[in-house]
């Protein structure tokens, strides 16, 4: 009876000490969020475009992105952003859920086109709309996440971008931290560099597990983690030389600078850099 009595009681204190430890974990967490500088896109409503089983919300313009969702179907769906002479255009995951796309054109009249699979690779336009952007700072689209340098609030690349910095108060001693952590973890992924397809984009959580990426994956992470402690990164695609790549550009003390994380991990030697696109 004793014996009994004694390891029930073992068996409860036990379970306090590990209540007690999801507790202080949890604290832990919440704390260190609460330290971080990253924002987080929001579809407020207050400037919403309909059509059909499409939704966009331009609210937050003006922050330097827009959001749009679509309904689940079985018609791939394309959307582009134009401004000026430039535009950009995406790949449209129709599952219902919101989707951030980002103004990184800056200020003026954006043309908003959405088109629908109509056949094969025929597409039929489906929106085709505008709105006046005036962008107060030229860095806001590089401070959230978007579709190619996708996170959130709950997001492993935040939580550890949260730990490499805490502590930490100016953005270089950051930028220091996680660039440290990316050159000391990360490796380069032959083997996915030679499967990878057409419309792939980065899951930075997976990057972050698996400690190995392609350019466009070691970068999307590198943008997440700074992002998350407020520092605008932009994911910029293009040539090294004449390797279609991925990399950096940071913005420390109102200058932008390049990082190219993968070729410091790899040792390569690249005298010319062409941007084609960024993000």
């Amino acid at each position: 009876m004793n014996a009994t009595n004694t390891a029930s009681q073992k068996q409860q204190r036990r379970g306090a000490l590990v209540l007690v430890l999801m507790m202080l974990s949890t604290f832990l967490v919440c704390s260190l969020s609460a330290s971080a500088d990253f924002l987080l896109p929001i579809p407020s409503g207050e400037a919403i475009f309909m059509e059909g089983d499409l939704l966009i919300d331009t609210s937050h313009c003006n922050q330097g992105y827009i959001m749009a969702k679509h309904e689940p179907n079985d018609k791939a769906l394309k959307l582009r952003l134009s401004c000026g002479k430039a535009s950009l255009s995406y790949d449209f995951t129709a599952d219902g859920q919101y989707e951030v796309f980002p103004l990184q054109l800056g200020s003026g009249k954006y043309k908003i086109e959405v088109f629908q699979q109509a056949s094969g690779r025929k597409y039929k336009p489906l929106v085709d709309t505008t709105i006046e952007v005036d962008i107060s700072d030229e860095t806001l689209p590089f401070t959230v996440p978007n579709q190619y340098v996708d996170y959130n609030a709950d997001s492993d690349a935040v939580i550890k971008s949260i730990e490499l910095c805490h502590g930490l108060e100016n953005d270089f001693d950051k930028y220091q931290a996680i660039y440290r952590y990316m050159a000391n973890h990360m490796i380069y992924d032959f083997d996915k560099a030679r499967k990878v397809s057409t419309g792939y984009l980065p899951v930075v959580d997976d990057v972050l597990y698996e400690q190995k990426g392609i350019c466009f994956d070691l970068s999307a992470l590198m943008a997440a983690m700074l992002r998350t402690q407020g520092i605008p990164t932009q994911l910029v695609i293009g040539y090294a030389d004449k390797i279609y790549h991925a990399w950096n550009l940071v913005y420390l003390d109102g200058v932008w600078y390049r990082c190219d994380i993968t070729s410091d991990i790899m040792c390569m030697d690249i005298s010319r850099y062409t941007t084609e696109r960024y993000y």
